[in-house]
């Protein structure tokens, strides 16, 4: 990890800040964000809605931008709202602001339910807002990445590594990945992930209820010695969003293996090798493909795999 306001540069096209230290810290320097009316002086756009960037409470030191220091609201963006609350191809449309407070907050809050539940983080007194995390802000605040370990969150030699990403002018999605990170690995190894568009049909509780089934399913089911078998694998690849290249250099080394089933984690270490953009600074489609591939490669092994028991921690 970076130390703190050591890296400033250009993300996603705007110039950004990345600090690494605890979350809790971290926190503070994230703006807050509401949705008005779009208007000029007393003409409303009755289709748009305005996102404003809220004056900071506190002005951390090391902030890195002038744009961050002033204590006046700022324009972000202009978004659709829900006038009439119609629908489009089945979808609820209208943007739906998610704050980066509010995402960080359910995943923090989900881990610590979870945790208690399982008797892990006793010894951890200062708690989850104490680990260390890397945060990338753009300019206004508007995008954000912050990634982080959870030590009390093993299995065999690896560490569960979380990835938030959020933005509140339209252009990103908010996406929750979970990785697999072992010391000495070059790249971590994708494991669960979820990701929405801003819209109205993003319902509440929709993170925290992903995110709890995906530490069920890291800590109680066999995913490191888990089979699925080769043509369902196949199927599962030729539906998938990778391109073309990928595919084809994916379904070559699957038909490869000499068993008629493929391990799941072998599946996992092979998609992270084909991704070679992973290898840029926090491309948005990377982190989107891997949550929507997980999605999908989930689905596939929970409707042959059992239900495995509720296990607490001795």
């Amino acid at each position: 990890m970076r130390r703190t306001g050591e890296w400033q540069g250009y993300w996603e096209g705007r110039e950004s800040t990345q600090w690494t230290e605890s979350i809790r810290n971290l926190r503070r320097k994230i703006p807050m964000f509401t949705q008005e009316k779009f208007r000029k002086e007393e003409e409303v756009n009755k289709y748009k809605d305005l996102i404003v960037r809220e004056p900071l409470e506190e002005v951390p030191e090391d902030v890195g931008y002038v744009e961050a220091r002033t204590r006046k609201q700022i324009p972000i963006a202009a978004v659709s709202n829900n006038y009439r609350g119609h629908l489009f191809r089945g979808r609820k449309q209208g943007y739906k602001l998610v704050n980066h407070h509010e995402l960080l907050d359910e995943v923090l809050s989900t881990f610590k339910l979870h945790s208690i539940e399982l008797d892990a983080i006793r010894a951890d007194r200062a708690g989850i807002e104490s680990l260390d995390a890397t945060l990338l802000l753009s300019i206004y605040g508007a995008r954000m990445h912050i990634e982080f370990l959870v030590p009390h969150y093993k299995k065999d030699s690896y560490t569960l590594k979380v990835v938030c990403r959020n933005s509140v002018d339209g252009k990103l999605a908010l996406v929750v990945n979970l990785f697999l990170h072992r010391v000495g690995d070059a790249k971590d190894i994708p494991f669960d992930g979820f990701h929405h568009v801003h819209t109205q049909e993003l319902e509440n509780k929709a993170v925290p209820n992903f995110l709890r089934n995906a530490l069920d399913r890291f800590l109680f089911t066999p995913w490191e010695a888990e089979d699925i078998d080769k043509k369902d694998a196949v199927e599962f690849i030729e539906n998938s969003n990778l391109n073309p290249t990928q595919q084809r250099d994916l379904i070559i080394i699957i038909e490869k293996e000499k068993r008629g089933r493929v391990n799941l984690l072998r599946i996992r270490e092979i998609l992270t090798l084909l991704f070679d953009e992973g290898e840029k600074v926090f491309p948005d489609q990377y982190f989107v493909k891997f949550a929507k591939l997980m999605e999908q490669l989930n689905e596939l092994v929970d409707e042959t795999a059992t239900q495995q028991p509720h296990i607490k921690f001795s």
